[in-house]
């Protein structure tokens, strides 16, 4: 297994390691970032972040920087988005995929959407754009427990929308 290693301009650093084929003729790659001081943000260590990076080009290009280097915008080759508040170690999902099967129907759906909850709204400045967050940022070790509960919402929700008799 290679991996590829990104020094940040903040002083962090993004270790891109290659989990293995996941797909027919696609290979995964994860991503743990280590802080200067010892931190470090393994969410993404269990996901999949780049597809077929042999040559790290995307590793290079997959995160942007605020000008201060406080946070941090993460593009993910399977479509995803997020942003890392890399000074206080938190997560928030910008755009994401919902994916939800229904039993009864026997049918499934999938959304690619920019989660709200808790009625978060923010603006931040990553590399000369604005992103419009309607997701709050949330500590590493709470954000799983938190996500579950959004992505269990919004299941609720799309089993009303879709497949209501």
């Amino acid at each position: 297994m290679t991996n590829h290693r990104i020094e940040l301009s903040n002083g962090w650093i993004a270790e891109f390691a290659n989990q293995g084929e996941f797909r027919m003729d696609a290979e995964g790659w994860n991503l743990v970032l280590h802080g200067p001081q010892g931190q470090s943000i393994q969410y993404f260590n269990d996901q999949i972040v780049l597809v077929n990076d042999d040559d790290g080009t995307q590793a290079k290009a997959c995160l942007q920087l605020s000008e201060d280097g406080v946070y941090g915008y993460l593009s993910t080759s399977v479509g995803t988005g997020w942003v890392i508040d890399f000074a206080r170690g938190m997560l928030a999902p910008h755009r994401v995929d919902i994916r939800h099967y229904h039993d009864g129907y026997d049918e499934s759906i999938a959304l690619t959407e920019q989660p709200a909850f808790q009625r978060a709204r923010q603006y931040i400045q990553v590399k000369g754009r604005f992103v419009y967050l309607t997701f709050p940022f949330i500590r590493e070790a709470e954000f799983p427990k938190v996500w579950e509960q959004y992505v269990a919402i919004r299941r609720r929700q799309l089993d009303e929308l879709y497949f209501r008799n």
